[in-house]
């Protein structure tokens, strides 16, 4: 006799199936939104990273440009000496040796605060290389065909002055006491001094960022040629 052995057959059923494929989608839907918001926070980090390179690249340009102010020496109409140094609260007009723009010359540049639309201010930059330009007096009108935008969306901008108030003060100031203060604006033609330092201040949410700047502390060796001539 031969005897017959059945084997039971077992596969998936309908049912067994269809856990399997939700398992699969909701491992899928699981890696695909997991990728979303690693892939969102990767692009944020990213843009963060480049924001932050292009904020410390301004600065270093920027206060390169400052630290490159000197003593740029102009005469008025009445043969009086002075500095081409005008600093506002929110401006600066001076002369830098260590310009944005150009390098071989030294640059003509103002720097101001300029509201946008949102109500915050742009920190720009504007130049003009002296090959191009012949400061030759206090009254002149210079046209900048260079700029650049430093900085964006910043809650406040300002400059301060540390300096003399004049060259007389300084000159005198053991019979006077005079000293040396802070002023939110100093005219090197006016006070025919430059500061001995300056800084600026920037302040976007709620930070602060201090850029000081030191000058030369003599400045008005310079106007000694002209004061000699004079007398």
């Amino acid at each position: 006799m031969f005897t017959s052995h059945v084997k039971n057959q077992k596969g998936f059923t309908l049912i067994e199936l269809m856990i399997s494929i939700s398992i699969l989608t909701l491992l899928l839907f699981t890696g695909s939104y997991t990728y979303s918001l690693m892939s969102e926070r990767w692009n944020k980090e990213l843009g963060q990273f480049s924001e932050s390179v292009r904020t410390l690249k301004s600065i270093e340009i920027l206060q390169r440009a400052l630290e490159g102010v000197h003593s740029f020496v102009v005469v008025n109409d009445k043969n009086k000496p002075s500095f081409f140094f005008i600093g506002d609260g929110d401006s600066l007009l001076s002369v830098t040796r260590s310009g944005i723009f150009t390098s071989d010359y030294p640059e003509i540049f103002r720097i101001s605060a300029i509201k946008n639309e949102q109500g915050l201010f742009d920190l720009v930059y504007q130049a003009e290389s002296t090959q191009n330009v012949l400061l030759t007096g206090t009254d002149q009108s210079i046209e900048f065909n260079n700029d650049i935008t430093l900085f964006n969306d910043i809650e406040d901008i300002s400059f301060t002055y540390f300096g003399w108030h004049s060259f007389v003060s300084k000159s005198f100031r053991a019979e006077s006491g005079d000293k040396p203060l802070w002023y939110t604006r100093f005219s090197g033609i006016d006070n025919q001094m430059m500061p001995e330092n300056f800084q600026l201040i920037l302040k976007r949410e709620g930070v602060e960022l201090v850029i000081p700047i030191r000058l030369e502390q003599n400045s008005e060796r310079w106007l000694s040629p002209y004061i000699e001539n004079q007398e």
